[in-house]
């Protein structure tokens, strides 16, 4: 393990760390010591021997932390004026309070016990600093929904959610047997097997509102269609917002042009992307989805006229 590069700062909060830290370890080998400070055995003698002139005004033996090192195990004696850990700073009491909130968030039902420990915990912090126990971590996944999808993909058993589709503005049950958990462009996402479609799915974890355990285990007994999804060739025209188009339809620069022929695997998608754009851009072909988005905003617009 890389050593902590050594300021006098970070050596100054080392020191006050040690006196404590002693106090409640006494004996403890020099090797363990310096593993659990993260410094060489060299630079952690250096550090008790600092200590070992240090103590209160007057400076005399008696004044001064009696500490033993010499045999290679640690001893400290009258340095009961820093008996107690140093105080926290504010971002480090705010670092502890909210993964203190996560843990509770992500808590089974059953353990009431340990949330009251938590919760004990964040008052105690709370009243140590300047910061409002009424500190909350927002999750964009409840701890309880990931822990529930998480033992899923561990145990290889059913899930059964509701999803709220992106693509189709729906949302709909559907059964699946997880696979794995991924990260892909700074979102969660689930790999399952979607008993409905009979093929390998996509969920992000976000978009999911609930999850149950589903006595659907046996995956072979899903017929999975492993045929590629056809893609759909469509062509858009520009007309203003050039960089907003490039984004919307994931166009690199160099490829950009007024009319561009591309491609998509969903042609709900397509609906939606163009409507989005609200005229900067216009669907030259398939001929049948320009008539679908033609027939979309007529709706729109009638229901203003109806108003």
């Amino acid at each position: 393990m890389a050593k902590t590069p050594q300021t006098p700062l970070s050596r100054a909060a080392r020191l006050l760390d040690l006196v404590p830290y002693l106090n409640t370890h006494q004996g403890i080998g020099l090797e363990a010591l310096s593993k659990e400070f993260n410094v060489t055995q060299t630079q952690l003698v250096a550090d008790l021997t600092t200590l070992w002139m240090c103590g209160l005004p007057g400076y005399t033996p008696l004044e001064l932390m009696d500490l033993s090192f010499d045999s290679g195990f640690v001893t400290i004696h009258n340095a009961e004026t820093l008996s107690q850990p140093r105080a926290l700073t504010d971002e480090e009491i705010i670092s502890l309070l909210l993964g203190l909130d996560l843990i509770i968030d992500s808590l089974p039902e059953d353990r009431e016990d340990l949330k009251t420990q938590a919760l004990d915990l964040i008052q105690k912090l709370s009243q140590r600093g300047s910061v409002s126990s009424a500190l909350r971590a927002v999750q964009s996944v409840p701890g309880t929904l990931r822990a529930t999808i998480q033992n899923a993909v561990k145990g290889r058993t059913g899930l059964k959610m509701i999803y709220h589709s992106s693509y189709s503005d729906t949302v709909s049950e559907r059964r699946v047997l997880p696979l794995e958990l991924y990260e892909n462009d700074g979102s969660e996402y689930l790999r399952a097997v979607c008993h409905s479609a009979h093929a390998i799915r996509n969920f992000r974890i976000d978009r999911i509102k609930t999850a149950s355990d589903d006595s659907l285990t046996d995956f072979e007994k899903i017929l999975i269609d492993e045929a590629p999804v056809a893609q759909t060739t469509y062509m858009i025209k520009t007309h203003s917002r050039n960089r907003t188009i490039m984004e919307r339809f994931s166009i690199a620069k160099e490829e950009f042009k007024e009319e561009l022929l591309t491609t998509s695997y969903s042609m709900e998608w397509i609906r939606r992307s163009v409507m989005s754009c609200s005229g900067d851009a216009e669907l030259i072909s398939p001929p049948q989805t320009r008539t679908d988005i033609a027939r979309m905003a007529q709706s729109l617009l009638n229901r203003y006229l109806e108003q």
